[in-house]
């Protein structure tokens, strides 16, 4: 978190976006700032540029430009964190750049809707993955967040739908 009473930081989360960026195949982020107060008190408006998103700091962060990197980039770090815990609680409003319907599309059910039991959901999205994680090792791995998030729901619920498959045909039941 940033520490604003000395100026500095106990994490580095400009280091912590650029390896996020790097494990994405995406270009490293581009910082421009602009500077509100006097020389001798500095604040700085700072913008991010990352992949396809621009983030830009709410208010004006005190101290050093160095500072107000880091406090931007603790700022895009926290909504990339909310946008994941978005996705994974199963909420579909804006938890990426796509369009509503793009959205809508993502997470329409093939089919009849079905019911499963957390237990297994949670192990289907673990399966789910190892297996995208494993097969490209993420400091190669090529795939935006949407479209790791995509594949990740894709795969989820195929192993879920043919675990139920199987299910049935050995009729079987889970609680």
């Amino acid at each position: 978190m940033a520490n604003t009473a000395n100026g500095g930081t106990s994490e580095n989360y400009k280091g912590l976006l650029i390896q996020y960026c790097q494990e994405r195949g995406l270009d490293h982020p581009t910082y421009t700032e602009t500077q509100i107060g006097t020389a001798d008190a500095p604040q700085w408006q700072v913008k991010v540029s990352y992949g396809d998103h621009v983030h830009e700091t709410p208010e004006p962060v005190a101290g050093s430009k160095k500072f107000g990197h880091q406090v931007a980039s603790q700022q895009v770090l926290a909504k990339i964190n909310l946008r994941r815990e978005s996705f994974l609680a199963g909420e579909t409003a804006e938890i990426t750049t796509r369009s509503a319907s793009e959205v809508e599309d993502a997470f329409a059910p093939e089919s009849k809707p079905i019911e499963v039991p957390m237990p297994l959901l949670s192990n289907a999205l673990t399966i789910a993955n190892e297996r995208l994680t494993g097969s490209q090792p993420s400091r190669y791995r090529t795939l935006t967040d949407a479209e790791f998030s995509d594949k990740l729901s894709k795969l989820t619920l195929k192993i879920v739908r043919d675990l139920l498959t199987e299910a049935e045909t050995d009729q079987m039941t889970f609680r």
